[in-house]
């Protein structure tokens, strides 16, 4: 029998491409993510009075940018509008898009591939996702969203991350994840390149739309392996007692009794 998983619309907004609601989903434990309460997003550098509009009616009130130094310098979010608390947490530690090309610890992807970039996040990344995760367990009222250029590969991996803590069924997170390629069309697919092209990113245009299934599977098997699962590698990296308790008590809705 084929389960039926939750799947989050595009919402939207703006000036964006892939902003969608991770809640909806159903936990092992018969619990429901809630809903208006954590997103994921692309870059929110073309809001517009419109989607500055929007966000503020979906009460958000913290904005976490994932993306490198180069990235924000080039296409800045643009939410001094909305009010919000604004968290520069670049995920690969300026070390992918530098402004400095030659730094000497540059991550350079030879050749470039995103089972390579996951690869280099899970290596490299690890008290960065401790952070970014701890930051989020913190906003218990009203809305988040957490976002990189395209919202597909480091706020997927976070949303991978988030779902998993909570207690989703991973076919329902690797889905979630997949979804970013299904809802790619032509009209998104030239508008990303635009958006990366002036963001003066040239290297990822040609990975900037894949999500396969079977790349985030690999990410969630090596952490199985080597730390025990998403809450291992999380803990193995500095994860704080309490943290992922608090994520699942603001974002989950207990089982109705029947």
């Amino acid at each position: 029998m084929t389960i039926a998983f939750h799947r989050a619309p595009r919402i939207e907004v703006p000036g964006t491409f892939n902003f969608r609601d991770l809640g909806g989903h159903s936990t092992r434990d018969g619990a429901t993510v809630a809903t208006g309460r954590l997103y994921r997003a692309d870059g929110l550098g073309r809001l517009g009075d419109d989607g500055i509009a929007m966000l503020k009616e979906m009460r958000i009130v913290s904005v976490v940018d994932l993306r490198e130094e180069k990235e924000v310098a080039n296409i800045p979010d643009t939410v001094d509008g909305l009010g919000a608390r604004y968290s520069h947490m670049p995920l690969l530690g300026n070390r992918y898009f530098p402004l400095d090309a030659n730094i000497p610890d540059r991550i350079v992807l030879d050749p470039p591939s995103l089972p390579g970039l996951y690869a280099a996040m899970i290596e490299t990344a690890g008290p960065r996702f401790v952070d970014v995760i701890s930051h989020l367990s913190e906003v218990e009222e009203d809305a988040a969203v957490f976002h990189c250029s395209a919202g597909k590969d480091r706020t997927g991996l976070i949303a991978a991350f988030v779902l998993s803590l909570l207690g989703v069924e991973r076919d329902a997170v690797i889905q979630d994840y997949a979804l970013t390629e299904e809802y790619l069309g032509e009209e998104f697919r030239a508008a990303l390149r635009s958006h990366f092209s002036s963001a003066g990113i040239s290297t990822v245009s040609t990975m900037a739309t894949d999500a396969k299934p079977e790349w985030l599977a690999d990410v969630l098997d090596r952490l199985d392996r080597d730390h025990g699962g998403v809450e291992g590698y999380l803990v193995d990296h500095g994860l704080r007692d309490g943290v992922a308790d608090r994520l699942r008590s603001s974002l989950t809705a207990p089982a109705a009794r029947s």
